[in-house]
């Protein structure tokens, strides 16, 4: 038997490819031990039901996620918080072009009741922690009016967010986007462009000389 760690990862990759593959998770533990070609008793101590199945692809989509996220933050200023927002934007919609079975699979269960202690109730308040980080950075710098209303301005990423995502998840049959072949990662930096740049002219520091 392989060891609990690389059989985790067995059976989380042999859900994902079904996914991938299908648009579904596996039914049962025995139907996802059959695609991993392990044995049903070695796959039940690592997950006990299809609900687990679930857990285990939403926390393994949540890690490569932030990962990602992580990398194009990294490639930025790290002084700079306008150029990590739209980096973060970018990342988000290139992640999402390129797992688009796991991403629907995440942004279902973002529009569903959470458990306080599960993965996407975690993961939501650590984006918008995140953001706020760099929306107050933005603030302190001088970038943003001192009196800017940062919660305001969450409320509206928070929006725009979950809009991207019913954007990525329905645009196969979303009329609107009807024959337009741009790229979800395209499409994110527009519309994340948009508000970054708005924000930017909206919300500018008042020059103490003004009139």
């Amino acid at each position: 038997m392989a060891s609990q760690g690389n059989l985790y990862q067995t059976l989380v990759m042999a859900a994902k490819e079904h996914l991938d593959r299908t648009g579904r998770l596996p039914d049962s533990v025995a139907a996802l031990a059959s695609l991993a070609k392990v044995d049903l008793k070695d796959a039940q101590q690592i997950f006990a039901s299809p609900q687990a199945i679930y857990d285990g692809l939403i926390y393994q989509g949540v890690i490569l996620l932030n990962d990602a996220l992580r990398e194009g933050v990294l490639e930025t200023d790290s002084q700079d918080p306008v150029s990590q927002l739209r980096a973060l934007a970018e990342g988000y919609g290139e992640w999402a072009e390129r797992n688009p079975a796991l991403f629907r699979l995440l942004s279902e269960g973002l529009n569903q009741p959470m458990a306080e202690d599960g993965t996407l109730h975690r993961y939501t308040l650590s984006m918008r922690e995140l953001f706020l980080r760099k929306l107050t950075e933005m603030r302190d710098l001088g970038i943003l009016a001192k009196d800017t209303d940062l919660n305001d301005l969450l409320l509206v990423l928070h929006a725009l967010v979950k809009g991207a995502n019913t954007l990525f998840t329905t645009r196969s049959f979303d009329p609107w986007l009807h024959g337009d072949s741009r790229s979800s990662r395209l499409l994110t930096r527009i519309v994340f462009d948009e508000f970054i740049n708005g924000i930017l002219r909206s919300h500018a520091p008042v020059s103490e000389h003004a009139d």
